[in-house]
């Protein structure tokens, strides 16, 4: 008699688990962010050579804005990178 009441118990908690599954699925988020054609821009990257670590921090060339990003030695030379 114990046996079936074992038997029913864990059929029944196995069928109520098996049920409530869905409930503990992921549900979507309404967290998703869309870009505007406006927002939208385009990264380019400019290295500049240099005989010293001393780079500007922005530079116009034909009507691009260049901000300055990071610099690096190699070879004798320093180099900075830019990016608009």
């Amino acid at each position: 008699m114990k046996l079936k009441k074992v038997l029913t118990g864990s059929a029944l908690s196995l069928a109520l688990l098996v049920s409530a599954s869905p409930a503990f699925a992921m549900t979507p988020s309404n967290s998703v962010h869309e870009k505007n054609s406006d927002s939208i821009t385009i990264q380019a990257t400019k290295v500049v050579t240099s005989s010293s670590n001393n780079f500007a921090s922005v530079i116009y060339e034909s009507g691009v804005k260049w901000t300055f990003s990071y610099s690096y030695y190699s070879d004798g030379l320093w180099y900075g990178v830019y990016t608009s």
